[in-house]
């Protein structure tokens, strides 16, 4: 790490006319990382607008990197550890490395609330509590914003898209010992739910709605399967994670964020499903 006694300086050179002054001063400043905003706030260094949107890109620069070199780690996990920690790598680059809430407490408090009101662990129960008392639901409006991929945003903010909402509902379920599984259906992804008694589909993305074999072969998106056969759809993590991946592409190239769209595409290309 530089001397952050320099750091004043530095910050003022920022704008400079040369590009090689310009990118001596980027090298300079990402030595320091993660601490950056954190020591520019220690030194009381006021930013003014340019400034700031410098800093911001250089430390999402920085952040770029980071989830880059650090993507394959979660792949030489077991596959009960493979989802939760792939998209909470992805949650801690959209939402900011330095943001304070991360995905597994998050998920660990919400499993605890639901243990804390029921007797029973139960997964049409657990949607019930998720997608009606807790409010986690889809997205209509801004259905292909990215953040509707970030499970710590979902859980703070109740919004997502079907796989993020799905993910959670798993994830959730995991940490109660319940058996629900992906399901890749065309076009819109559930959750597959399954107890000694009984197995039903479950949109998370309409309110935990359970789904039987006759509202399933009723549905123009899900013609020709039934509950029973939807097991042939249900899907792993590298699975999951790289529909995660396809709809961050999509989401971000939408949103103008290229780097970020090459970014997602990048990790899609090495994010092979395990067939």
């Amino acid at each position: 790490m530089s001397d952050a006694g320099q750091l004043p300086y530095l910050i003022k050179l920022l704008g400079d006319d040369s590009d090689t002054v310009r990118a001596a001063v980027h090298k300079e400043l990402l030595t320091f990382g993660d601490h950056l905003l954190s020591l520019i706030q220690d030194q009381e260094i006021l930013l003014d607008k340019h400034q700031k949107s410098l800093i911001d890109n250089l430390l999402k620069d920085h952040d770029r990197k980071w989830l880059r070199d650090s993507w394959s780690e979660w792949t030489i996990l077991d596959e009960e550890q493979r989802l939760e920690q792939a998209l909470g790598r992805l949650a801690e680059f959209q939402s900011g490395r330095d943001y304070p809430a991360k995905l597994t407490p998050l998920l660990d408090k919400l499993a605890e609330e639901y243990d804390a009101l029921n007797t029973i662990k139960d997964p049409f129960r657990l949607a019930d509590f998720l997608f009606k008392e807790k409010g986690l639901k889809g997205a209509r409006a801004d259905y292909y914003k990215p953040d509707n991929s970030n499970l710590v945003y979902v859980i703070e903010q109740k919004r997502g898209i079907p796989i993020s909402l799905a993910c959670i509902y798993i994830l959730v379920g995991k940490r109660l010992g319940l058996d629900i599984r992906g399901c890749n259906f065309p076009g819109h992804f559930l959750a597959r739910a399954t107890t000694k008694d009984e197995v039903l589909l479950v949109d998370c993305y309409d309110a935990g709605r359970l789904l039987s074999d006759e509202i399933i072969v009723n549905s123009e998106d899900t013609e020709g399967y039934t509950v029973l056969n939807s097991k042939d759809l249900l899907v792993d993590s590298y699975h999951i994670v790289a529909r995660v991946l396809r709809n961050l592409v999509e989401a971000y190239d939408q949103a103008g964020f290229e780097a970020d769209s090459k970014l997602m595409f990048e990790l899609l290309k090495v994010t092979a499903p395990q067939d």
